[in-house]
């Protein structure tokens, strides 16, 4: 049974920070640049590089190469930040987070 807490944190992890972000960056820039890629292979003028269009099948295997690097970018820069500002921030209070647990005795014990 899924069980809905709220937790104080004093200070949460650098390497919890940078892990998060990779996880939304990566799981939706790369997909996105994926489907511009497809686009671009069809004719769409939707990568460039270097301001020249990327187009027919150098944009399907450009694509997804083109959004690792993009988020891996993100990720350098936005986790950065945001551990600077979290860290600022506890320094002042506590965080306070929603969380969902997952009951495990509950879950062990079910037929």
């Amino acid at each position: 049974m899924i069980e809905d807490h709220t937790i104080k944190i004093r200070r949460i992890r650098t390497g919890s920070v940078f892990r998060i972000v990779a996880a939304g960056a990566f799981f939706s820039i790369t997909p996105f640049f994926i489907l511009m890629g497809v686009l671009a292979a069809f004719g769409m003028d939707s990568l460039k590089w270097n301001d020249q269009p990327v187009l027919g099948l150098k944009a399907l295997v450009a694509g997804p190469f083109m959004g690792l690097f993009a988020a891996a970018l993100f990720t350098a820069l936005i986790g950065l930040m945001l551990s600077l500002g979290l860290w600022l921030y506890s320094k002042f209070t506590p965080l306070s987070l929603r969380v969902l647990l997952e009951d495990t005795d509950a879950a062990a014990t079910a037929p």
